[in-house]
C-alpha cells in the first residue's frame, strides 16, 4: 500500500518538481516533505522500482527515457490496452458502458487547444477503460506503463487532426464493448495505440524535446 510520503514524491516526480539531473538525497527529501528517513528510503525505492527514479552512482535521480525506450513502452502498451478493450467488451458492467460514454460526451466539449486538460480528460478515460476490465493484475500493468510517459509535458493528442481522430477511435471502441465484440474492441484499441506511437514519433522528428 502506498505511503502518503510515497504518494507525494510520487506526484511531484510526474509533476516534473525535480529536475532530471538533480540528486534527489534522503536529507532533501526528508526536509521537503516533514519525514523521517525510513519512510522517505522506501518511497524512493518503490518509485525506483517503478521506473520513475534511476540511480547514477550513488545518487538517485529522476529517470529519462531514450527515444527506444518511449517506443518500447508503447508497443508494451499497445497490447495491454488491447487486452483491455477485449476484456472490457466481456465484462464491462452496465454503470461501467455508461460511465465511459458520459465520459467521451465531455470530451467532444473540451477546448482542442487546452493539451493539459485534454491529456488529463484522456487518462481519465484509459483508467475507466480499464476499471471496466475488473482485472486488478490488469490495471496494475496499465498504470505502471502510463506512470513512465505522464511526466512528458508534451502531449500528442494536440498534433494536428489527433483529437478528432481520438473520439472517433473511442466512438467506435465503445459501440465494440456495447455490442460485446471483444475483438473488434481489441482491434480497434490497439490501432488506437498504434497511431498514438506513431504521431509520438513524428513530434519527435520535428523537436526532440518533445520526448
Amino acid at each position: 500500500m502506498a505511503t502518503p510520503i510515497h504518494q507525494r514524491l510520487r506526484e511531484d516526480v510526474l509533476a516534473s518538481v525535480f529536475a532530471p539531473d538533480e540528486p534527489l538525497t534522503e536529507a532533501k527529501l526528508t526536509e521537503r516533505y516533514g519525514a523521517s528517513r525510513t519512510p522517505v528510503r522506501e518511497a524512493l525505492q518503490r518509485l525506483e522500482q517503478d521506473g520513475l527514479l534511476e540511480r547514477r552512482g550513488k545518487a538517485v535521480v529522476v529517470r529519462t527515457h531514450s527515444a527506444e525506450e518511449i517506443i518500447d513502452i508503447y508497443e508494451s502498451r499497445i497490447i495491454l490496452e488491447q487486452a483491455a478493450a477485449s476484456k472490457a467488451a466481456t465484462k464491462a458492467t452496465l454503470l461501467d458502458k455508461r460511465s465511459l460514454n458520459a465520459l467521451l460526451l465531455k470530451m467532444h466539449h473540451l477546448d482542442v487547444e487546452d493539451g493539459q486538460l485534454l491529456a488529463e480528460t484522456n487518462r481519465t478515460f484509459h483508467t475507466q477503460l480499464w476499471r471496466a476490465t475488473h482485472s486488478p493484475s490488469l490495471i496494475s500493468l496499465l498504470e505502471r506503463l502510463d506512470q513512465q510517459v505522464r511526466r512528458y509535458s508534451f502531449t500528442t493528442l494536440t498534433y494536428p487532426g489527433r483529437w478528432p481522430a481520438v473520439l472517433a477511435a473511442y466512438t467506435e471502441l465503445l459501440a465494440a464493448i456495447d455490442e460485446g465484440d471483444a475483438e473488434r474492441a481489441g482491434e480497434i484499441a490497439a490501432r488506437h495505440m498504434t497511431e498514438a506511437l506513431a504521431i509520438r514519433l513524428k513530434m519527435y522528428a520535428e523537436d526532440p524535446r518533445t520526448l
